[in-house]
């Protein structure tokens, strides 16, 4: 039986590890050959000790200038000239572009690009944004073939790639996320001791001055929440939130502050809802782990997040940028018990159903199977 070559082309290794691991390592179970190629920042190592190959491509996924691109493309060619893959996955919006474009002169290998999300280029309508949606759209769509499979997470992104003309006659499906393990993130028993939960990157496209205006309705209505943000700034992407406006969040008492970790368990059995009022998702995987730990979930009615709250059942849908919205739904939800274990029982049946991570990885499976038989 001939071992398959899959190289992953995703942008940072942070990313790779927290989303995207379980998924590979059953591709290593099923005998592939895997290379991941990315930005590695400290976790090479641990990727290599799984079983992986590994190649640095020195990847910026903000920059936008022309020959730093040209030199990524050249990177993979030459990987892709090295290692001879059978079958590329790439995911995020940039690693799909080059990828594209790459399997354009090398249209033997098979690529799935798989849509992770398009916040920056719809969320942002200033001209500078309008250029580089036009410009990605085109580029994309001039160099799409036949041997590209994609996959989305959400029908509206599906719906936006239709439009734009990239997926017309070709291959594409939905597979909802990457999954999670179940077995793993569940109910704990620990004294609850913050009242709301964002773990994410600090965007403004998450929904974070809407939080903090939320926060600030509620306390002057005498309501103070032990709200944890649990993550980092992120410089590369231009909604990031500056390290100054976070520490004078924190310092004031607005929030708690604590920075990213790998493992975000113990901070999700010890708080009781899980917020996320983002402006746009793929599927938010960390709205999926809450709903695995019990925890009802606010959100917004955008795609990438409705597919995973469901409102009143498994917690509420407000309005994206609205925090008077934001406000009334955290209002009526924290002091309702009865309905906060409701909604948690029925988040975690909404996973269990439909991200599990088996289930997702069967579903990868299969695909590969159906592209290289």
């Amino acid at each position: 039986m001939k071992k398959y070559k899959l190289l992953y082309f995703v942008s940072e290794d942070e990313y790779f590890l927290s989303h995207k691991i379980f998924q590979a390592k059953d591709a290593l179970k099923n005998k592939f050959d895997v290379m991941i190629i990315c930005n590695f920042t400290k976790h090479e190592n641990k990727i290599r000790s799984e079983g992986f190959r590994t190649q640095n491509i020195n990847f910026n996924r903000k920059s936008i200038n022309p020959f730093n691109n040209l030199i990524y493309l050249l990177r993979l060619l030459k990987i892709i000239y090295t290692f001879k893959p059978d079958l590329i996955q790439c995911f995020a919006l940039k690693p799909i572009l080059i990828t594209s474009i790459a399997a354009f002169f090398n249209k033997k290998v098979k690529v799935l690009c798989c849509v992770v999300g398009v916040g920056f280029l719809i969320i942002n309508k200033n001209f500078f944004s309008n250029l580089i949606r036009g410009c990605y759209f085109f580029l994309l769509k001039t160099f799409s073939i036949r041997n590209i499979t994609y996959i989305f997470q959400n029908l509206d992104d599906l719906k936006l790639f239709e439009e734009k003309g990239v997926i017309k006659n070709k291959n594409v499906k939905i597979i909802k996320g990457s999954g999670v393990d179940t077995n793993f993130f569940k109910k704990g028993h620990q004294k609850k001791i913050y009242d709301l939960i964002f773990h994410s990157r600090i965007l403004k496209d998450k929904g974070i001055f809407e939080i903090i205006n939320a926060l600030k309705k509620l306390q002057k209505k005498k309501i103070i929440l032990r709200t944890l943000i649990l993550g980092n700034p992120d410089p590369k992407n231009f909604s990031s939130i500056s390290l100054k406006k976070l520490n004078e969040w924190n310092d004031n008492n607005i929030i708690i502050w604590k920075p990213r970790v790998l493992n975000v368990l113990p901070y999700l059995q010890k708080a009781r809802i899980a917020i996320l009022p983002s402006y746009r998702e793929g599927l938010p995987r960390s709205l999926i782990e809450a709903a695995s730990c019990e925890l009802p979930i606010i959100s917004t009615n955008v795609p990438g997040c409705k597919e995973i709250c469901i409102d009143k059942f498994n917690g509420y849908l407000v309005k994206p940028k609205d925090s008077t919205s934001l406000a009334e739904a955290i209002e009526k939800l924290i002091f309702n018990q009865r309905l906060i274990d409701k909604f948690g029982k029925n988040g975690r049946d909404h996973v269990v159903k439909n991200f599990e991570n088996k289930l997702v990885s069967k579903k990868f499976s299969e695909l590969y199977e159906s592209l290289l038989e």
